[in-house]
């Protein structure tokens, strides 16, 4: 976050490493990602090459036994940010 910026989020976040699943409606085939930050609204995700992330999405932390319904909500092409729905 730059310096003088206001926070904007309503839960704190946490930095994590753990790998992740998008699953989304209509895509065969999962897209791998990282989990870089969580709170409980929310996720930061980053994914290394072009991918086309779905508006919505079940996000699946198999390192922690989770799945969770998200949307993105902004990116800029290499980190996602989603705000869990359920």
């Amino acid at each position: 976050m730059t310096p003088g910026m206001p926070e904007r989020r309503s839960h704190e976040r946490f930095s994590t490493v753990l790998e992740g699943w998008i699953a989304g409606p209509e895509s065969a085939t999962p897209i791998g990602c990282c989990i870089w930050d969580m709170s409980k609204s929310g996720v930061r995700l980053v994914i290394s090459a072009p991918a086309d992330v779905p508006l919505e999405f079940e996000l699946r932390i198999p390192d922690a036994g989770a799945t969770a319904m998200v949307r993105l909500v902004w990116t800029d092409g290499t980190h996602y940010g989603a705000r869990f729905t359920n």
